[in-house]
């Protein structure tokens, strides 16, 4: 193994984590013409295009300085944490449906908007940010979902921990009919049987298992509503992909709650996360939703049935890998939030963003504080407001809330509690158990988040704002609620509000009937007086906000400003 990222300290980068190019199979697919790539990715091995599926492409690419060196950033981007999606060789060696070109050709990965590179001694067949190899598999990392980009005028800058506009959803239907054209074309088979170890029986082999895997994906997550771009149900999902390990997948809740990938940086000094404050950091309240998140975005668990408590210590065993997960959480607590670049962006307005600066603590501070971003023992203190309170449109929080599921094979198990299992449970239990009994596998990394909990303070303490409590008959009435945190950074995390319903800051701070109630996410291209991505026209994707799910009402605050203040608080959002 090459061990090139070694002298990084440990916690930052474990020595574990990276594999030489050795690793490859077969030769990796061309990339395309130096003509239509662009300059400028420096050591951390970014790739953009010059001619861009939606017409956002760029001449250089630049990263902003965010506390971490190119070396943790390029393992942030790959660092297999136990995600099992396909076989790697499927994937690298996959055509797409209607040509002869490879899946993950850059010119194909951009129409999911997800983030190209080069090839790197961790990365050597090019794969975007955010997928990495698991033994004989790949699958994808936090990086996936939690890594920007920003394009203004032929320059692209990427922005670490910042949310992805990547198309999730829309990458693995891609796949799945890629796999079905192969599967019903002789010459695609062959060629791909020619690249595989094994020959057409491995090609047919992986073919068929891995369309079998996206269609049970599929059939457990029937969409009420279409994520898009920008944005995932992920807490449903995660769920369902609970079910689909202990039930018939046909019992999937629908998805119905699309929600903005959240920014990473300053999360691991929250005492609460997710948009509904549902998880402690406290503990190994972080390793914990790690796994969940893994297990969500298609690592494996085994689930045993256990009547007793000798029997449940033996716990579940799985694909998840989680002393990386400590890794990356101890890695993310050096993650720095974004300043505006005034060598890409137009120089910030000072005079304008002093008067800002006054609106705002009069009408924000009381629920984002103001911090130092660069403090390494920053704290922050969620502040957690009724769904009655702020507004916003509800059904994520009453889907965390209210949603319960089948127990399937659970039905009779012993809880961790020690409570024997019904025949159904609440969404959030199930998800529970199994993260405690796979957790019952992993004592080492369970040993060093404990360790690393208590280095850095993180203890469990009531959760702070405007909510309702928890009671005997609503024993989750605290998660009717979403969560306010610090705006530093905020101008790199469009659209706004946890379900992306709105495009703008400037739209954000208008009266919600004033509000597009259509706009157009997935363009990477750059709105820097309003402060947000450019949102006009069809493509790629149209947010239709009189959809459920999709409201934009809500977060008045702010709102009965005059227009003249409106654009000085904007202004001062930018120095955040």
């Amino acid at each position: 193994m090459n061990r090139f990222f070694a002298h990084v300290p440990l916690l930052s980068i474990p020595v574990f984590v990276l594999v030489a190019s050795a690793c490859a199979k077969q030769p990796p697919p061309a990339l395309p013409p130096p003509r239509e790539v662009a300059q400028g990715f420096g050591e951390r091995a970014g790739l953009v295009l010059v001619d861009d599926a939606y017409g956002d492409g760029a001449e250089q690419l630049v990263y902003l300085d965010q506390g971490w060196g190119p070396l943790v950033t390029l393992w942030y981007y790959h660092a297999d944490q136990g995600s099992t999606l396909m076989p790697y060789d499927l994937l690298i060696h996959l055509e797409q449906a209607d040509s002869e070109q490879a899946f993950i050709a850059p010119e194909n990965l951009t129409r999911f908007r997800l983030l190209n590179q080069h090839r790197t001694p961790n990365n050597p067949d090019a794969l975007p940010v955010g997928f990495a190899r698991h033994d004989d598999q790949v699958g994808l990392t936090c990086a996936a979902c939690h890594t920007g980009q920003i394009n203004y005028q032929g320059k692209a800058v990427r922005i670490d921990g910042a949310p992805a506009m990547a198309d999730i959803i829309g990458f693995l239907r891609a796949v799945r009919a890629a796999i079905a054209a192969t599967l019903a074309d002789e010459a695609k088979l062959r060629r791909l049987a020619a690249t595989m170890k094994g020959g057409a029986a491995a090609a047919q082999a992986a073919l068929t298992e891995t369309q079998a895997w996206l269609d049970s994906y599929e059939q457990s997550n029937h969409p009420s509503i279409d994520e898009g771009f920008a944005r995932l149900d992920a807490v449903t999902r995660i769920v369902n992909q609970t079910i689909r390990f202990t039930s018939d997948p046909s019992k999937g809740l629908a998805v119905s709650a699309p929600a903005s990938y959240p920014e990473l940086w300053d999360a691991p000094h929250h005492d609460y996360v997710q948009w509904t404050g549902f998880a402690s950091n406290a503990e190994i309240g972080p390793l914990g939703r790690n796994m969940g998140e893994v297990l969500g975005v298609y690592g494996r668990i085994d689930v045993q049935h256990y009547e007793s408590e000798d029997a449940a210590k033996r716990g579940y065993t799985s694909t998840t890998e989680a002393n990386e997960m400590v890794a990356m959480e101890d890695t993310l607590r050096k993650l720095e939030s974004p300043r505006w670049p005034e060598d890409v962006l137009p120089p910030i307005d000072l005079a304008l963003a002093k008067r800002g600066e006054a609106l705002y603590r009069d009408n924000c501070s009381s629920c984002h504080a103001l911090i130092d971003r660069s403090d390494p023992q920053r704290k922050v203190v969620a502040m957690i407001t009724d769904i009655d309170v702020v507004g916003t449109d509800p059904t994520a929080a009453n889907v965390v809330a209210h949603a319960r599921v089948p127990a399937g094979k659970l039905e009779g198990a012993i809880s961790p509690e020690g409570e024997t299992y019904g025949a159904d449970m609440p969404a959030l239990t199930m998800i529970g158990d199994l993260v405690a009994r796979g957790l019952a596998t992993k004592r080492d990394a369970v040993i060093k988040a404990l360790a690393l909990a208590k280095l850095h303070h993180m203890e469990k303490s009531a959760k702070q704002g405007d909510h309702r409590k928890p009671t005997q008959d609503e024993p989750n009435a605290d998660l009717l609620a979403y969560k306010a945190r610090p705006l530093n950074g905020i101008w790199a995390s469009a659209p706004y509000l946890h379900n992306g319903s709105v495009p703008s800051l400037y739209d954000l701070l208008l009266p919600p009937e004033s509000r597009p109630t259509r706009f157009c996410v997935g363009r990477w291209e750059y709105d820097p007086r309003e402060v947000g991505y450019v949102s006009d026209g069809e493509l790629p994707f149209v947010v239709d906000t009189t959809l459920p799910g999709n409201g934009k009402g809500g977060h008045e605050f702010g709102t009965q400003l005059g227009d003249e203040d409106r654009w000085a608080l904007v202004e001062y959002l930018k120095t955040l």
